[in-house]
């Protein structure tokens, strides 16, 4: 439970990592998130409930676990979450050079 309590914090810390040092990469961002924020209002009132919220972020851990769960069980070893945080240093690097 330790390590899964570890693994959600971390994943939802590099989820957050936006750069906002770009008036444009801000611009697109807040359209992103306009985006976003329509796609999890499931229901249309303009308001996200905890149980939108909760399904938005289960949906979204399902797509990471199915994208470094290398071996399908269903569960990171060290050895995934090494690579998970190999991956967010690649694209945090790509994005850091996307604003230069």
């Amino acid at each position: 439970m330790k390590n899964f309590s570890f693994l959600i914090l971390a994943l939802a810390f590099f989820i957050a990592l936006p750069s906002y040092s770009n008036p444009t990469f801000e611009k697109n961002s807040f359209n992103k998130m306009r985006k976003r924020f329509q796609k999890i209002d499931k229901n249309g009132d303009e308001l996200l409930s905890k149980g939108e919220m909760m399904k938005a972020h289960r949906d979204r851990i399902d797509k990471l676990f199915l994208n470094f769960d290398k071996n399908g069980d269903s569960k990171l070893s060290k050895k995934e979450l090494r690579a998970v945080k190999r991956e967010m240093k690649k694209r945090i690097y790509k994005l850091k050079n996307e604003d230069k």
